[in-house]
């Protein structure tokens, strides 16, 4: 749950400034970004696509009006914040059990488990470990292909496709040029 709600605090955080002027707040290229899409006659649909994903994950496809790609993203975050939060109390839960067999403390004793042996709960512990970092590299990688995914999506907006375009197939028997046996195909025909 911490992790949301840092993740939440940071998408805030960058979007408000308190007392400072909104050009002393970002690099001069981030400036002239921000300041086109106030003008938003200035922003083509991939721009302006781009620049609400990368504010906030998912409202490039929203604007694109592809809301089940939003949905698909928000689903991808929720399943990779579990991922995270399940595998960092598991880690937490076999780092201290890990701690208490190694303090050399007879007094405390791991009795949550008690049938592994030291080398598996460090084991386990760096699996855990593991996948929680892959859980982050992942948040990370949904976050960058959504923004790719509205940027493709917005350029693709306006294309049309021929109604006309078909593929027809029709199985095909040809004879040999010699001798009694025949070719066994597909015949492919577009048209457009």
């Amino acid at each position: 749950m911490r992790f949301a709600i840092y993740i939440l605090f940071l998408f805030i955080s960058t979007c408000s400034f308190a007392q400072m002027p909104l050009h002393h707040a970002f690099s001069n290229a981030e400036y002239t970004l921000l300041k086109q899409a106030a003008d938003s006659n200035k922003l083509n649909r991939p721009q302006k696509a781009t620049l609400l994903s990368a504010v906030l994950p998912g409202a490039g496809q929203i604007y694109n009006k592809k809301y089940w790609k939003a949905g698909l993203v928000y689903a991808g975050a929720a399943g990779l914040i579990y991922m995270y939060k399940s595998n960092i109390d598991s880690m937490r839960s076999y780092q201290q059990a890990y701690v208490q067999r190694q303090d050399g403390d007879s007094a405390t004793i791991d009795t949550k488990y008690a049938l592994l042996t030291d080398a598996a709960v460090k084991s386990y512990r760096d699996y855990h470990r593991r996948l929680k970092d892959i859980s982050i590299l992942g948040f990370f990688g949904l976050y960058a292909l959504q923004i790719i995914d509205a940027n493709v999506d917005a350029h693709l907006y306006e294309f049309k496709v021929n109604e006309d375009l078909s593929l027809r197939w029709q199985p095909e028997i040809r004879p040999m040029s010699m001798g009694n046996t025949s070719y066994h195909g597909i015949k492919l025909s577009i048209r457009f």
